[in-house]
């Protein structure tokens, strides 16, 4: 196979898909990288995000169970007609993951669930289950990462910890990086964190620290002394800290807000979120000012443009759930688990429940993974961007053409989906 040098590669290792990537592949395996974090650089060399060198198994292959501890090994086809006869038995078939999918297998597979009951579960849907509601209501405007680079002079990252969901953000959009008005890079911004502990993102920019139950008042505090009418004074937070928001965000003429995880972390994550957009839909009117949910799964944004672009949210066979903690199996439920570990995720009362019910699971996966070790079927897929080409959507809803940069063996994700399509139910 020899050695290729390859540029501008993208790595769907986070939401940000990066495109600036230079890789050295010999003999269909990357021996070096360059421009990218820790976590692009675990998915080019197959290893653990946190556990350098330590590879990831991958998935051994298509395979149905047919005992408690035994596999009888099959090709796609054999794969695809066991989960086709699991599914078609099913009342509701139960779908989690979906974020890291191409644009193409979503749609397939979003063709292959029409008009049949089904529950979507993506891994990345607390954040934006609360942000899809809140946008109804407030219709905060989006930018691009560049202009983010390029323009912004005030950044906030509330609940939100990039340096462990996308790496990348603060070195190459938000916050070091020189632009074409900010071309002193991090002394042209003025950037802050909120978050209910301390966390690495204290050491590149001042932390606000806050109990989960003072969010919300957080946020009605700041607004209100932003107009005037009180005191920066809210509970948790000193009057100094509050001036200095304050100060920064007076001062500024392009600003964003990101939103992670963190926000849905309590009861009063809607009302968090609600006030926090409400906010931003003002201050728009003053200066540009943007809402950016802060999601880590390469293709969230895709996944939800696509769902709520075919009517998802209005089809009545159909729901969505943004934690899969909150699934009640239930009878004739299936589970289907598409490029992500559900079992990882599920309560211990959940995972009894499967049991007792009788709930199978299928599970389409490239890692071998909790989910695959309780699965009735499973099939292996290449990895997007290393074994297989597709599109993503990225966190500021810019398409991206991920191109793979070996032959695999195993087959894409839109491959699988539409021959299960071409099957039926």
């Amino acid at each position: 196979m020899g050695e290729q040098r390859l540029t501008s590669q993208v790595c769907c290792g986070c939401a940000c898909l990066c495109d600036d990537i230079d890789l050295v592949v010999r003999d269909g395996q990357v021996v070096e990288a360059a421009n990218v974090c820790q976590w692009g650089l675990a998915r080019f060399t197959g290893d653990k995000k946190y556990g350098a060198g330590l590879p990831r198994k991958r998935c051994r292959g298509p395979r149905v169970r047919t005992g408690a501890t035994s596999w009888s090994p099959t090709h796609l086809e054999g794969a695809l007609d066991a989960a086709t006869e699991i599914l078609a038995k099913a009342s509701r078939v139960v779908v989690y993951g979906l974020c890291q999918l191409s644009q193409q297998a979503i749609s397939a597979l979003l063709d292959l669930r029409r008009g049949r009951p089904t529950l979507w579960i993506p891994s990345e849907g607390p954040l934006w289950e609360t942000a899809l509601h809140i946008y109804g209501q407030h219709p905060v405007p989006m930018t691009t990462l560049e202009e983010v680079r390029n323009q912004a002079d005030f950044v906030l990252f509330w609940g939100a910890n990039p340096l462990r969901s996308c790496p990348r953000l603060p070195a190459r959009y938000a916050l070091f990086p020189r632009g074409r008005f900010t071309e002193r890079g991090q002394e042209d911004r003025r950037a802050f964190t909120v978050d209910i502990q301390h966390t690495e993102m204290e050491r590149i920019t001042p932390l606000l620290v806050v109990r989960p139950e003072e969010e919300p008042e957080l946020v009605a505090g700041l607004r209100a002394a932003w107009e005037g009418r009180s005191d920066p004074r809210p509970s948790g937070v000193s009057p100094k800290e509050v001036k200095k928001v304050l100060q920064a965000l007076e001062q500024s003429s392009y600003r964003v807000f990101f939103a992670g995880r963190g926000t849905t972390h309590n009861e009063a994550g809607g009302a968090l979120l609600e006030e926090l957009c409400s906010w931003v839909e003002e201050l728009n009117r003053q200066a540009p000012t943007f809402f950016m949910p802060l999601a880590s799964d390469f293709n969230t944004l895709g996944f939800i443009r696509q769902f709520v672009t075919c009517g998802g949210l209005s089809r009545p066979e159909w729901s969505l759930e943004g934690d899969v903690r909150r699934w009640e199996p239930r009878p004739g439920d299936v589970l289907l688990s598409v490029s992500g570990d559900c079992f990882w995720f599920l309560t211990e009362q959940q995972k009894d429940s499967i049991g007792r019910l009788s709930i199978p699971t299928v599970a389409v996966s490239t890692y071998e993974t909790q989910t695959t070790a309780e699965a009735q079927v499973v099939m292996d897929v290449g990895l997007l961007g290393i074994d297989t080409s597709g599109d993503a959507v990225r966190m500021d809803g810019v398409g991206v053409c991920v191109e793979h940069i070996r032959t695999a063996d195993q087959p894409s994700d839109v491959e699988i989906f539409q021959q299960w399509l071409r099957l039926g139910p």
